[in-house]
């Protein structure tokens, strides 16, 4: 909520102004100054909470520890069991850059599919 605060914060008090004056209601203020305003703390937020829904671990680790027959483990869960928990430190550091690859792949397809023309 904070970084939505401080998004709308950054909109020009000066674009409600000018709708104001052009006739435009609350909900077309909405619309067209409000929300394309937004536009660069939406993909932030939204590229932010894709990396933490893959980075997923200590919730897995403390509720289920991967059980039942490994269906809640996640890829960044399996790197560390592999790196700490068996000690194959090359298996895991061999996920870890397989992580990174998908993550940076995620990342630069939101950004292409939400970047501004």
């Amino acid at each position: 909520m904070i970084l939505w605060l401080s998004g709308l914060q950054t909109i020009n008090h000066d674009l409600y102004e000018a709708s104001a004056l052009d006739g435009a209601t609350k909900w077309q203020q909405f619309l067209n100054v409000t929300l394309p305003g937004l536009r660069p703390t939406f993909v932030f937020i939204f590229i932010t909470i894709t990396i933490s829904a893959f980075s997923l671990f200590t919730q897995i680790d403390v509720v289920t520890s991967g059980g039942p027959a490994n269906a809640t483990t996640t890829l960044v869960y399996h790197i560390i069991q592999m790196g700490s928990g068996r000690g194959d430190v090359g298996y895991g550091s061999a996920l870890s850059l397989i992580f990174f690859i998908i993550v940076l792949a995620v990342t630069l397809l939101q950004r292409a599919l939400t970047k501004e023309d």
